[in-house]
């Protein structure tokens, strides 16, 4: 898989939208987990954990419950990534 951002939304973006049950074309960058997916913070690391699976990357575990956004979120995968 590319480094490039698309790419990591779209990983990113499948993985959020099974966990929360919705489809992909709902989830965009600007999506905030708890108001409009109502995942909670044990949803939250579920995703973490799965992201860094699917990226081989290892996310800081104090900035996890940080992250509001998926967007947030990609950017935080792309800095790891770098």
């Amino acid at each position: 898989m590319s480094n490039a951002p698309t790419d990591v939304l779209t990983a990113v973006a499948e993985i959020v939208a099974e966990e929360a049950d919705v489809d992909t074309t709902l989830v965009t960058p600007e999506t905030r987990f708890a108001d409009d997916l109502d995942i909670d913070s044990l949803g939250l690391l579920t995703i973490a954990t799965q992201v860094e699976e699917r990226f081989g990357v290892t996310l800081d575990d104090a900035l996890i419950p940080t992250v509001k956004t998926v967007g947030a979120l990609v950017d935080l995968v792309s800095a790891q990534k770098r």
